[in-house]
């Protein structure tokens, strides 16, 4: 199903978190209104999933909520709507209203589960609250997803592990979707005036892709559907990153980081099996997840990529596929 994605650019958002501002992000500094919405589906001839990202959905008032939703039955039949919100702005109320409506999925910005994270970043919440928010919309029978970043102030890979953990305590099997995101440098953000003045230090590339690769690999463990790695990619985005791992191919340095930690994991000094279909994940961008097989093990990086060995057929599953 076409997905159809409406940014409503920090529209309604509480609070201005530290990192954010929406519009150098996507390029769109204007919300659009729900006739604007209603006009667009309504000229759509297949069924879609309609997507309102880059605000707090809920935090609009319910009549609002109420206009932008209804834009789902001017689309053809069989489509459904998703948006995603802040943690502070869901109740019972909010989500029973929401039910009577294809919610194909209810994405929560999560962040981090730290509390002096959260505060450093002037997220308004506790990570307890956060996830007293996500539990409620599965108690509610709805689709969650929840929006994590890595590299955020005062945030280590093991709390974000930890997070990942938390997340996976109280879902109890019900289906909970991951986005992992990296904390860039924005012009025009309060973090960017923090970085000028030495008090945040972002992640290099390569560590943001590790962090990440970690992150993934427990995910998969545990059984979480891994929706995105790394922000789209635009022009607005490259243009305003002053600091921090951009990369525009962020997603695949970490599936690659994550297929050199688990084979590191499965045999620390290989022979390793590796399915054909993931070869460039080892061999792209410069030979990143060979060279950080090679560094990780020790082993030279000829002598690593003498003991990998790509088999054609379906036998072999390793774990990171």
């Amino acid at each position: 199903m076409k997905r159809l994605p409406f940014f409503l650019s920090m529209g309604s958002c509480p609070r201005r978190c530290i990192y954010c501002h929406q519009g150098e992000i996507t390029g769109t500094y204007s919300v659009p209104s729900p006739e604007d919405v209603l006009r667009t589906v309504s000229a759509f001839d297949s069924p879609c999933e309609i997507c309102f990202f880059g605000g707090s959905f809920t935090c609009f008032p319910p009549e609002k909520q109420q206009q932008y939703l209804e834009a789902v039955f001017a689309a053809p039949s069989g489509s459904t709507v998703r948006f995603s919100t802040h943690p502070e702005c869901i109740s019972g109320a909010v989500l029973k209203e929401a039910g009577r409506y294809p919610v194909s999925m209810i994405e929560l910005g999560i962040s981090s589960l730290d509390d002096e994270v959260l505060k450093a970043c002037n997220r308004g919440y506790s990570g307890e609250e956060a996830l007293a928010s996500l539990r409620t919309v599965l108690d509610e029978g709805f689709h969650a997803g929840a929006q994590m970043m890595i590299g955020l102030p005062g945030q280590t890979r093991e709390s974000s592990l930890q997070d990942l953990r938390r997340i996976d305590e109280i879902r109890k099997g019900r289906p909970v979707t991951i986005r992992i995101y990296p904390c860039l440098v924005l012009e025009k953000t309060p973090l960017a005036e923090l970085w000028r003045e030495g008090k945040y230090s972002p992640l290099s590339v390569s560590d943001a892709a590790v962090w990440a690769g970690k992150l993934l690999t427990e995910a998969r463990r545990l059984g979480f559907s891994v929706q995105r790695i790394g922000l789209h990619e635009s022009e607005s985005l490259s243009r305003s990153v002053i600091a921090g791992p951009h990369h525009p191919s962020f997603g695949e340095l970490a599936r690659s980081a994550g297929l050199s930690l688990s084979l590191k994991t499965e045999n620390p000094e290989g022979p390793w099996d590796v399915p054909s279909r993931s070869m460039s994940l080892l061999t792209g961008h410069g030979e990143y997840g060979f060279r950080l097989l090679s560094e990780i093990t020790g082993l030279p990086l000829s002598e690593t990529k003498r003991r990998v060995f790509f088999s054609n057929g379906d036998t072999v599953q390793p774990k990171f596929i």
